[in-house]
């Protein structure tokens, strides 16, 4: 289902089309595109009217500019009516398309004003049409993490209360959670979802990564507390069908990360929830999962064994991984288009979509070369301030590595201050390993052969919670 149906009678016509898409876009405004001559291929118009689903119908045709009235003799959907300047400067398609017989009536709007077609159809549509400002604050772009937080310590009660049923290893609020079922085997379970990321993957018609982001962000999660992931399952909800290229893609993708950390995919639910979801340009859709893992008891850990003196090590993102992208599309789309190439040569659709890199082989690696990890911080949702839930501590970043250029870019488009971007983006760093100093060299000549790491700070005393990153001048408290 689609808000708007934009149908063009020729393809000359696109220039025209291009300045309503535009609009329609920035709105967030879902549409379809025909082009179709009222003239050359009538039963053609007829069909595309009477099966289309949208809200409201904007027809765009220059000369005699049928079209229009076409349209709106097949709907009684609202219809708005662009002439387009072909012959006589436009005057004779706009005296057609405004002089129509009683009863069916088209709005008109000015010769080639494609946009205010897109700028009346969002407000038939009851959307607001006021530019937009730029966000600069991850709360401005509509997530506020504060009121977030607030939710979560009204549900940590009932979380806590139902710990009483079990053996429950960690407390909550951690990246997971164990419960021990046996003298010697504790089981984990992660739960995560894609977020609004996959808006960037309808936009591009493209979802070949967002089941790696899926299951990524669930086994990321385990091995944060000592767990080795063993299974994953997905949920899959939808406004309609899937289409079985669509589903191929994320099937591809889950497969890929799965097999990165050698684990099956147990099955998982598919729901289609037509009152609930809403594509932002096609079919919506949402796509979720939960990764199962297993330690030993003496093999977890949650940073209460961390030590004043302990080393900071960050190994490197693949980009934006799967959070801040409610800041960065807002931020982005103010300039850019899904298909415009960026700066450094690669379309900005394909820079959003670079998948969250999977650390599973890193955790195995740095625990089969027998490296002591006393604490690790998968670095999503709220950014740096992730690195908190390892303890009281003061946890001094000296060195931030070469930060990718997609950050710069968002930095720079929005104004945005350097702390709120430690507090939404990875910045470069999409997972923080501690250990201690006499396993320094031993753990990045492990993961050099996986990814880049880099020394990047120390573990210091602290009354309380503190991220200092001193490059940057950012405190995170």
């Amino acid at each position: 289902m689609v808000d708007v149906l934009i149908v063009a009678g020729s393809k000359s016509d696109k220039a025209i089309v291009d300045k309503a898409v535009n609009i329609l876009d920035e709105l967030e405004i879902t549409y379809d595109i025909e082009y179709a001559s009222a003239h050359r291929e009538p039963e053609r118009v007829r069909t595309i009217i009477s099966k289309s689903d949208a809200k409201v119908m904007i027809a765009i045709a220059g000369l005699s500019a049928a079209l229009p009235g076409v349209v709106a003799s097949y709907t009684d959907k609202p219809v708005i009516g662009v002439p387009v300047n072909v012959a006589l400067e436009g005057l004779d398609a706009l005296l057609a398309t405004m002089q129509m017989p009683k009863g069916v009536p088209v709005a008109t709007v000015g010769i080639d004003n494609g946009q205010n077609a897109a700028y009346l159809a969002a407000r038939i549509l009851g959307i607001g049409t006021s530019m937009k400002k730029i966000p600069q604050t991850y709360a401005e772009a509509g997530v506020d993490e504060s009121l977030v937080t607030k939710g979560l310590e009204k549900l940590a009660k009932y979380v806590r209360e139902s710990f009483k049923q079990g053996e429950v290893m960690q407390d909550f609020g951690h990246y997971a959670n164990t419960v021990k079922i046996s003298d010697d085997l504790c089981l984990a379970l992660a739960t995560d979802g894609v977020g609004s990321k996959i808006l960037v993957a309808e936009l591009a018609s493209r979802y070949d990564t967002i089941g790696e982001d899926c299951v990524a962000m669930n086994v990321n999660d385990l091995i944060c507390i000592g767990a080795t992931p063993v299974a994953f399952v997905d949920y899959l909800a939808s406004e309609a069908p899937v289409p079985l290229d669509i589903i191929e893609q994320i099937g591809q993708s889950l497969l890929s990360a799965c097999n990165q950390s050698q684990i099956p995919i147990l099955g998982g639910e598919t729901a289609i929830l037509p009152d609930m979801i809403r594509g932002q340009k096609g079919i919506g859709l949402d796509l979720a999962g939960t990764a199962v893992g297993v330690a030993k008891p003496e093999d977890l850990f949650d940073g209460s064994d961390i030590k004043p003196g302990d080393v900071i090590i960050g190994i490197a993102s693949n980009g934006i991984h799967s959070n801040g992208f409610t800041l960065a599309r807002k931020v982005l789309f103010s300039k850019y288009k899904i298909s415009d190439t960026l700066p450094w040569g690669i379309s900005l659709g394909d820079e959003l979509l670079r998948p969250t890199t999977v650390y599973v082989p890193h955790f195995k690696a740095l625990r089969k070369a027998g490296v002591r990890i006393r604490g690790m911080a998968h670095i999503t949702g709220s950014g740096f301030r992730k690195i908190l839930r390892l303890g009281q501590f003061k946890y001094t970043i000296e060195k931030i590595p070469s930060i990718p250029p997609i950050f710069s870019l968002i930095q720079s488009i929005g104004n945005i201050a350097w702390k709120e971007m430690f507090l939404t983006f990875n910045m470069g760093i999409g997972m923080v390993v501690i250990v201690p100093e006499g396993d320094v060299e031993k753990a990045l000549k492990t993961l050099s052969v996986l990814q880049e790491a880099n020394r990047i700070g120390k573990v210091e005393e602290s009354d309380s919670g503190i991220v200092e990153i001193i490059p940057h001048g950012v405190r995170i408290e």
